[in-house]
């Protein structure tokens, strides 16, 4: 009956949702509580994959939410996974290769969807005890049964282990550094039940065992930083104001002392440098500077390059140049498009991780099987220039997943191989 009432309900929606939620959806958010489900969690131990890490794809889904100049763009290096209904696949295909796009890189996968935010209902993805790359699923909180599907279908797709835990969640408002350090704003307890819970003020807010638990044992996520959403907007996602650019970096908006949120701003800024990385060490804080609460931080981190969402503003320039300066080793591109403050380039894309890649266990740099002093001395090498690593090789000896080579990878690998 829901899947009848809820294709009903999107073709009179129309693609283009609104800022909000619909007067059906308000009517109806009941529904969310009902499409939950669990399954047991991955096997053990779990580790979530960070947007930093090596990509294979990217998934979007037409009626397109974002520039066909982004999607060729995009589609120079990695595959383009694009969610679209049977009846709209022709048109769809038509688009893109009007425009340019390399068609070679384009899969589609056959599903409604019921809007084009696919970070925030697209598949969160983990490696599991036994080496497998996985999905492992949460409710959309916002009552769209074909958005809520998604990560199946993706799933399917690949051909990948599918897993759900019984949460309300959205993508737009998580992040991890893949490393068991995740953040959220307070979202991520206020909308799930069992955190029995309003507090929207706190940084950070107390901790909620019930969700708490859920991000441990099926995402691998044992330090969860939950803090109130500065820009106290209706969306409360923290991409909207933060970003892991790596393990050790942190990039958050900063505005002039005079805005509304500036107060907000800084104590998170406050929080998170009395806080530490996953290593133990203190965060290296970017600042963006948004004085018109331009969308700077909603960017897009795919392999060595950045896309930038800009706002043909004076601002513009600085914001790149932030990113220059934290990410020396990538390229960042800036892109225009129907941006706002609260939804641009980051909620409309969904990463894809390198599926080859993940066949190998971090630190297998030579990819036999078994981490051992082979592989610390392939990755000296690597480090010396003495022999050049294949793309795989890279990212598995990128011990601390910053986009560079070097001593640190070595030290890290080291001490997996030594047990410590």
């Amino acid at each position: 009956m829901y899947k009848i009432l809820f294709l009903i309900v999107s073709i009179v929606i129309s693609s283009e949702l609104p800022k909000g939620l619909t007067n059906w959806e308000l009517d109806n958010m009941h529904i969310i509580d009902e499409m939950r489900f669990r399954t047991d969690p991955p096997p053990g131990p779990v580790r979530a994959i960070a947007e930093y890490e090596p990509m294979q794809g990217v998934l979007i889904r037409y009626p397109f939410g974002i520039s066909t100049t982004l999607i060729r763009a995009m589609a120079e290096d990695v595959t383009v996974y694009c969610l679209v209904s049977t009846w709209s696949e022709n048109s769809a295909y038509n688009s893109m290769n009007n425009a340019g796009v390399n068609m070679d890189n384009v899969e589609f996968i056959l599903g409604s969807t019921d809007s084009y935010w696919t970070r925030d209902y697209g598949p969160w993805w983990v490696i599991d005890g036994d080496g497998n790359y996985s999905i492992v699923d949460f409710t959309y909180n916002r009552p769209r049964y074909n958005d809520n599907q998604a990560p199946f279908k993706v799933s399917e797709h690949l051909d990948i282990p599918y897993y759900s835990a019984d949460f309300v969640s959205t993508g737009g408002n998580y992040m991890t550094d893949g490393f068991g350090s995740a953040a959220s704003a307070h979202i991520a307890y206020t909308e799930n039940n069992e955190c029995n819970t309003n507090d929207d003020d706190s940084i950070p807010l107390d901790p909620c065992p019930y969700v708490d638990n859920i991000m441990d044992d099926y995402y691998g996520i044992n330090t969860f930083h939950v803090v109130a959403d500065p820009n106290d907007e209706y969306i409360d996602h923290i991409d909207c104001w933060a970003k892991f650019l790596s393990p050790q970096k942190l990039l958050v908006r900063s505005v002039q002392a005079s805005h509304s949120q500036y107060d907000e701003i800084e104590e998170i800024v406050d929080y998170f440098e009395s806080t530490t990385t996953s290593s133990g060490e203190p965060w290296e804080i970017y600042r963006v500077y948004t004085p018109n609460d331009q969308p700077y931080t909603n960017s897009l981190i795919l392999n060595n390059k950045v896309f930038v969402p800009i706002m043909n503003s004076s601002w513009d320039d600085d914001a790149l140049s932030v990113y220059e300066a934290a990410m020396p080793n990538h390229e960042i591109l800036p892109f225009t498009g129907s941006w706002m403050s609260t939804d641009a380039l980051h909620c409309r894309i969904k990463g894809i991780p390198d599926l080859s890649l993940y066949s190998y266990a971090q630190g297998d740099v030579n990819t036999d099987g078994i981490i051992n002093i082979l592989d610390i001395v392939l990755s000296v090498n690597f480090v010396l220039g003495e022999e050049v690593p294949s793309s795989i090789q890279n990212g598995l000896a990128d011990m601390n997943s910053d986009g560079e080579l070097n001593v640190l990878d070595v030290i890290l690998l080291v001490n997996q191989v030594i047990g410590e």
